[in-house]
């Protein structure tokens, strides 16, 4: 049973609620007593009667006007601390043009920056990209990665030395860059 007959169903009931609550209606059609709990929610948060009120014209929305087939997908950066390790938010510097160059869309890779006591760790997500494609470089506390498609200009949480580790693998570039003085 899909959403537009689970709509049409709704609308042939007539009953003595007329006005049911489209996501309460789907909701118990699919998970048989779960629309008494969404009632009873409903009546005692006004947030949550709120946010199904807005999930309900969402709803609506899609299906007045139909479904979109082609999903937006937005590549930027992000932050996951895997341990205890500090975890800094890189930030981006405008890249100054060099040469006028005519390329596709240039897109930028999901980045990951850990700081350690004599190094920073940089994870980099680069799908679809060999490894002879990727070019680095590192300049006092900038490090630019690109490869293809993919292009990002960061500025890391201090001085660097140089690039002491490169691993790619399965998409996923390591870069373990020695750092100037000791921050811990």
């Amino acid at each position: 049973m899909n959403i537009m007959d689970i709509e049409k169903n709704k609308k042939e009931k007539k009953g003595k609620d007329e006005e049911t609550i489209t996501t309460e209606s789907i909701v118990g059609q699919l998970i048989p007593g779960f629309s008494g709990i969404i009632r009873a929610l409903e009546k005692s948060s006004p947030e949550f009667r709120r946010r199904i009120a807005e999930t309900d014209a969402e709803i609506k929305h899609r299906l007045e006007t139909g479904w979109s087939s082609k999903p937006s997908v937005n590549y930027g950066i992000s932050i996951k601390p895997l341990t205890e390790r500090k975890v800094v938010m890189p930030k981006s510097v405008e890249k100054e043009p060099e040469e006028e160059r005519v390329e596709t869309e240039e897109r930028e890779p999901i980045i990951d920056i850990f700081e350690e006591n004599d190094y920073i760790l940089v994870i980099a997500e680069l799908p679809g990209v060999e490894e002879k494609d990727i070019e680095t470089k590192l300049k006092e506390d900038t490090l630019e990665i690109s490869a293809g498609k993919y292009c990002k200009i960061i500025t890391l949480p201090s001085a660097t030395k140089s690039i002491i580790e490169r691993n790619y693998n399965n998409g996923i570039l390591q870069l373990k860059i020695g750092r100037e003085g000791n921050a811990g």
